[in-house]
C-alpha cells in the first residue's frame, strides 16, 4: 500500500513534471520497451549465461533481452545520454549526462517465476549526489517509480515519503544470502518482521513508500557489495521521499559512477532506525 503524502495529489505530480517532461517522457518510454522485451519472451527465461559483463559477472538472457531493447530506444533518439552499464561498462557519446541502467535488478527471481525484478534507470552527473532523475519499475507487475531531484517521489503516479520508525512495528528488509556479512544476520534478528527479496532497486523502493523502515546489504568485504547501478535510481527516488542513505559506519552514503566499485549500504526512511543499532 502507498503511503501518500498530505495534500499532495495527482494533479500536483503531473504539474511538477511539466518542468522535467522531456527526461521524465524518456525514461518512461526505455522502461516501456524494457518491459515489452522481456514480456514478449516470459517463460524462456532458462538459466543461460550468454556472456560475461564488464562489471565481471555472467551476463543472463535475460539481461541481455532488457538491455538490447533499452539500446535500441537510445539509438533511435540518437544516443542523447551516455550509458553506464552492468554489461557493457561505460559508453561515452560525449553528452553532459550519463544513463546510469541496471536492465535487470532481480534477475534469479525472474528467471524463478518470483514477480519482483526491475529495471533501474538514473540519470545525472558523475555520482550518486548528481542524479537529477530516477525511474525504477517492477516488471513483473508494471509498479513504476519516478523521482526528479527537487520534485519528490512518486509511485504510479502517487506521490510516496517515508513512515515513522517504531521497534514494536518495525519491517526490515535484508539481504541473507550466502555472501552476507555476519553481522547482516545480528541486524535481521532485530526487528519483528524481516525479509530478503532479492531486488535491491525495489526494496529501497519499499523503504521510500513507507512499506518498511530498512533495506541493508551488508556482504563480505572480502567479495563486495552494490555497485553503483543497483542503487543509483533507487538512491533518488528514497532521498526524494524524506529517506536516505548510509555506509555501515553510519556516514551519509555516496558513491562514484565507477563499474568497478561495490559498496555496503544502509537505505534508511527514519534516521532513528540508526539509533536501534547502538
Amino acid at each position: 500500500m502507498v503511503a501518500p503524502v498530505e495534500g499532495v495529489h495527482s494533479a500536483t505530480y503531473f504539474n511538477l513534471q511539466a518542468v522535467v517532461r522531456p527526461m521524465r517522457s524518456l525514461l518512461f518510454e526505455i522502461a516501456d520497451a524494457a518491459q515489452e522485451a522481456v514480456r514478449s519472451t516470459e517463460g524462456a527465461f532458462e538459466n543461460v549465461e550468454v556472456g560475461m559483463g564488464a562489471d565481471g559477472t555472467p551476463t543472463s538472457r535475460i539481461d541481455k533481452i532488457a538491455e538490447d531493447a533499452i539500446f535500441k530506444v537510445l539509438d533511435a533518439k540518437g544516443n542523447p545520454l551516455n550509458v553506464l552499464s552492468e554489461e557493457h561498462a561505460f559508453k561515452d557519446f560525449g553528452k553532459p549526462d550519463t544513463l546510469v541502467v541496471d536492465p535487470i535488478d532481480g534477475t534469479a527471481n525472474a528467471m524463478s517465476g518470483i514477480p519482483f525484478y526491475s529495471v533501474s534507470l538514473a540519470v545525472g552527473q558523475r555520482d550518486l549526489d548528481g542524479v537529477r532523475y530516477a525511474l525504477v519499475r517492477n516488471l513483473a507487475t508494471g509498479d513504476t517509480y519516478y523521482a526528479a531531484k527537487g520534485k519528490g517521489a512518486f509511485r504510479n503516479g502517487e506521490a510516496i515519503k517515508v513512515r515513522r520508525f517504531r521497534l514494536e512495528s518495525a519491517q526490515f528488509l535484508v539481504y541473507l544470502g550466502n555472501r552476507a556479512a555476519r553481522h547482516a544476520h545480528g541486524m535481521a534478528a532485530m526487528p519483528r518482521r524481516t525479509r530478503s527479496l532479492g531486488s535491491t532497486a525495489l526494496e529501497t523502493c519499499i523503504v521510500a513508500a513507507g512499506g518498511a523502515d530498512l533495506h541493508a546489504v551488508l556482504m563480505n568485504h572480502a567479495i563486495g557489495g552494490l555497485r553503483v547501478m543497483d542503487i543509483a535510481a533507487a538512491a533518488l527516488i528514497l532521498r526524494e521521499a524524506g529517506g536516505e542513505l548510509y555506509d555501515e559506519r553510519g556516514q551519509r552514503f555516496n558513491m562514484a559512477f565507477d563499474i568497478k566499485e561495490r559498496r555496503n549500504v544502509l537505505a534508511v526512511g527514519d534516521p532513528r532506525v540508526l539509533e536501534a543499532f547502538k
